[in-house]
């Protein structure tokens, strides 16, 4: 085993029992070898109490103080049912859901040129954004069935919700997706 490389500063900081290891990129540490114990070093011009930087732990060196290095590679569990960008899961439609389409109905009427008598959302889908994506199933007829997707500003704008997009000959059983 080779010596310990001393530190720029000196080695005065050092209890008698401790020896100090250094590692290129991460601040120098000094390690009791009868308990396994480990404190920081700071780094500094001159190791001024002003200059003091620390460099980030390293996992061997949060191992060395008790914390299990293996939870922090874990993710968190998947809690929401909506993240930011992504669709969340099919639902029924609310009471909401088909408010939204009947705002956006007279907008599908003037795009397709032809009226709805029966415009029942059905199931929805919805994405965040800067604002919310609503992607609605719609029964328009006894099986015939629309897509759409409405644009809801954030409520800042003031502007209502915007049919953005929608695909037509659509069947109950089609899956809602985006578009």
């Amino acid at each position: 085993m080779r010596p310990p490389r001393a530190h720029p500063h000196g080695d005065a900081d050092l209890a008698p029992t401790q020896t100090q290891t250094r590692h290129p990129l991460r601040a120098p540490i000094a390690v009791d070898p009868p308990a396994r114990q480990v404190t920081p070093r700071p780094l500094g011009v001159g190791g001024a109490p002003s200059a003091r930087i620390f460099a980030p732990p390293s996992p061997q060196w949060l191992s060395a103080l008790g914390v299990p290095t293996h939870s922090l590679l874990q993710h968190p569990p998947p809690t929401a049912r909506m993240m930011c960008g992504g669709l969340s899961d099919p639902e029924p439609a609310t009471a909401e859901t088909q408010a939204i389409a009947d705002q956006v109905k007279s907008q599908l009427e003037e795009k397709e040129n032809k009226k709805f008598p029966l415009f029942k959302a059905v199931e929805f889908r919805s994405q965040v954004v800067a604002g919310m994506n609503h992607f609605i199933k719609v029964q328009v007829g006894d099986d015939d069935y629309v897509h759409i997707r409405v644009y809801e500003r954030l409520p800042h704008e003031k502007k209502p919700p915007a049919l953005t997009s929608y695909q037509t000959n659509k069947a109950r059983h089609d899956e809602l997706s985006y578009f």
